[in-house]
This record gives C-alpha cells, structure tokens and sequence, in this order.
C-alpha cells in the first residue's frame, strides 16, 4: 500500500501534535503540518502531492494574517490547481466549492481517522495496523491486570545477528504478577505479541482489567490494585485518546479512587499507603490530592450534600487527567518557573511541560458527560487562564477550584519529596506544609493553607 501522504493546517500546536500522532499511528502517515494556511498554499502550488488535506476552518489570531481563512485558502487552491485532493475542515464551514467534509469544533480525534478512511477509500480493517511492527510490544506493567494469555505472548533477545522473538506464553495459558515480575528482574521492560493478535490482544487486556478490578479485595491491595489500572489507562489515553475501551478502564479506576476514599473510616491509613514508593510516582501525586480535598472540601463552603459529591467528582477527574501527557515523573514534580528553570530541561521536555494543562483540558472536552468546569480546572491548574506554563507570580485571576487544586497539588508534592517512612505520616505533613505557609499569601490561596494546617492540627485557629 502506498504511503498516505497528508497535509495537516491545525492553529494550534498542541491539537496539531495530538492529529498528527493519531495519523502516523493509524495509518502509517507522513504528515506535512503547517500552522497556518500561507505556508500551506505555497507548498501545494509549488506541486507537492497530498492524499488528503485537513485544515481548521479559520485562525483569527494569526501572526502572519489579521483573520486567516484557513480552509477557504485552501480549498482555493486545490480548485486553482485542478486538483482532486479531499479536504476535511474542522469547524462551522461554508463554500460554493462542494467538494469538502466537515468535522464538528469539539471533535474526536478517531472522528478524523474515520472521515479520511472514507475520504480514500480505505478498508477498515486494513489501515488498523498499518504503523504495527510484526511484533508489537508492551510494557510489562501493562499485563498486571491479566491472568490469561490470549494469544501467543514473546520475549526479545538480542543479537550480533539481529533481533529474535522467543515465545513464553502460549494462548490460554495463565501467569500472574510475580511471574511478570521476574520478567522485570531480569531487565525485560517490554512483552510482544503478533501483529495479527492486536485486536484480540487489545479486547482481552480490557476485559481481564476491568473483570479485576470489579473484585472484592482488602483496602491495602485495592490501592494497589487501582495503581496498575491507574498506569495501565492513562498510558492507553495518550496512545489510543479517548476509545470506549479506555473510558470504561478510566470510569472504573477513577471510581474506584473516589469510592475508596468516601468509604474509609480514616483518612491516614490511606495517607500512609500512598506514601509506598512501590506504587508509581503519578498515580501517589493524584490520589494524594483526591484524598486531601475529600478532607478540605467541606471547609471551604462551597454547599453541601449532593453539591460536595459533584465538587469531588470534579477534583477526582481533574486529578486523573491533569498531568496525563507528562510521562516522566521529573516533569510532574515542576510546579512553577523556578522549577522548571532548576531543572535544566531538553526543548522536547520544555514543551511538553508548557503545553501539558492545555492539551489535557483539550482531550477531556471529548469526554462524554464531562462535569461542567473540569477542562477549566485542569487548564488552569498551574495557576495560569489560557494552560500555557506557569505565571510569574501567583494570581487570584483563575478559578477557586483551580486555586484550591493548585494548593493542594503542591502540598502532595512536598509531602511524596519528604523521604520519610509511612509511620511518620504526621511528621512529614508538618514539615510539608511549611514552604506553602511561606509561599501562599494571597487570601484565596491562604485560606486552603489554614485549612490544611487545622487538619493536622485540629484544635489550631486560623
């Protein structure tokens, strides 16, 4: 099959980035991505061919141009230039040109896949694998959640004559956690299986999940059990964005953080799990601070009853989603411009770590019956209104619930960095919560600190 060759017109960077990586997933594509249509036009009338040309509909904040009719430029030209090309255009869009497919403002980025495997009159099935190596790999953590093989499962060996794929489990058979584990020690980081086996490969992994995770077990493994799902979902949201498979996975371990939360009788005993550094980094940060605003939320006289159910709802999702496209756990610990310039980042990292908050706010605007005001939260959660960054000082110019996440996101952070045991639970949110005593002193922003500071000393006064 030929190479599908796709010219890509998106404003902004962080959407441009997310389509072009589902492109060259899905079907393999070489994406030609320009941020504005002038560049876009020069390159098609200089004669470069596209399969398929996707293009917003408008950008009225152009550098280059004071209002840049994207998709009008470039319908335009394709007519001018007697081509035959398809267009997609994202948004409300009108021409006397015909010959163009519409894609809604709030669209899924699997909507796009599936208009240009119409628009070239690809086989379903076809183009599924398309980018898909003979042996696909996955990361060992991914299979903590399963008990079967349901399909033929390898090891890679390296050698001087090139890669070999050495089967270890055959279809049917059944493996558990430690025997993953000893994959692990001995510094397999990655299974594999068919090109073939993806789909059936893929289906199981979500069953087996959430068929695990639906079972009765003791707090202490349901925290843990909750962890893997925690690895297992955000990494296939980054991958897959947002399938129904993953929305089940995502529903249920998100569930699950919040039912754990409202059913512990006291909330230390959680603390101090959390603080067991077998867990990943990620996943410790996030259900730190759902079980820190199940404390705090009711202080800050927001409503009550089925009112503060919604408020944690909300601060759970925002918790799940927010730091989802930071992969390295140095990029989760930087909370402001001194830490990232501490950090002495490559350009890659600089910019996935200013882009983050908006990228997140961006995919879960997809989510179906997203609570109103989430992607607002997570957009803002480090203090700045458009998730670009972070401010040079702080401001009360963002939303309270973004200032009470801010807060707290910091306290959890301070707390995991104390390198203490987790019977010294106590000592540690102390000495936690004296740099944000130093730090917050805007009222909105100290007012959640005194909060925190009368939950570990209850008979304290503000």
């Amino acid at each position: 099959m030929d190479i599908i060759k796709i010219l890509l017109v998106e404003p902004s960077h962080s959407i441009g980035e997310a389509i072009t990586k589902s492109l060259q997933r899905a079907f393999g594509a070489e994406v030609i991505y320009f941020p504005d249509s002038a560049s876009a036009v020069e390159l098609i009338r200089k004669g470069e061919n596209f399969s398929i040309v996707i293009a917003r509909n408008h950008n009225e904040e152009s550098p280059i141009l004071p209002h840049d009719r994207i998709a009008e430029q470039l319908l335009n030209t394709i007519y001018d230039c007697s081509l035959k090309t398809p267009l997609i255009v994202i948004g409300d869009f009108e021409h006397t040109l015909k010959n163009y497919a519409l894609v809604s403002e709030k669209f899924r980025i699997e909507e796009i896949n599936r208009f240009v495997v119409k628009a070239l009159g690809l086989k379903q099935n076809n183009y599924l694998h398309l980018k898909l190596p003979d042996y696909v790999p996955f990361a060992v953590k991914h299979f903590y959640l399963m008990t079967k093989s349901p399909c033929s499962i390898f090891i890679k060996l390296l050698k001087k004559s090139g890669d070999e794929f050495v089967k270890r489990l055959n279809l049917d058979e059944n493996f558990n956690r430690e025997d993953l584990k000893k994959y692990e020690e001995l510094g397999l980081s990655d299974l594999y299986i068919l090109k073939e086996d993806y789909e059936v490969f893929m289906n199981s992994l979500f069953e087996q999940t959430l068929s695990n995770l639906k079972t009765n077990k003791i707090l202490e493994e349901n925290v843990e059990l909750v962890a893997d799902s925690f690895v297992l979902s955000t990494d296939l949201m980054r991958t897959l964005g947002i399938t129904p498979n993953c929305l089940a996975v995502v529903d249920q371990t998100i569930s699950m953080m919040r039912t754990q939360i409202l059913k512990a009788d006291k909330i230390g005993p959680l603390l101090r799990k959390l603080l067991d550094d077998k867990m990943s980094y990620s996943y410790r940060h996030s259900y730190l601070i759902s079980a820190l605003a199940y404390t705090i939320l009711p202080k800050m006289e927001w409503g009550s009853g089925d009112q503060q159910n919604i408020l944690f709802e909300k601060i759970c999702m925002v918790c799940y989603f927010h730091d989802v496209y930071l992969e390295d756990d140095k990029l989760i610990q930087i909370s402001s411009l001194d830490d990232m310039r501490k950090a002495k980042l490559t350009v890659s990292e600089k910019d996935t770590l200013l882009n983050h908050a908006h990228k997140a706010a961006v995919l879960i605007q997809h989510y179906p019956k997203l609570p109103q005001g989430v992607d607002l939260i997570i957009k803002q959660h480090h203090g700045v209104a458009n998730g670009y960054g972070f401010p040079e000082s702080l401001t009360a110019a963002v939303s309270p619930m973004a200032i009470f996440f801010i807060v707290l996101e910091d306290f959890a952070k301070h707390i995991l960095a104390i390198n203490e045991p987790p019977e010294k639970l106590a000592h540690t949110m102390r000495a936690a919560i004296i740099p944000l005593k130093e730090k917050y002193q805007l009222p909105s922003y100290r007012k959640i600190v005194n909060e925190l500071e009368i939950m570990m000393h209850p008979k304290a006064s503000k």
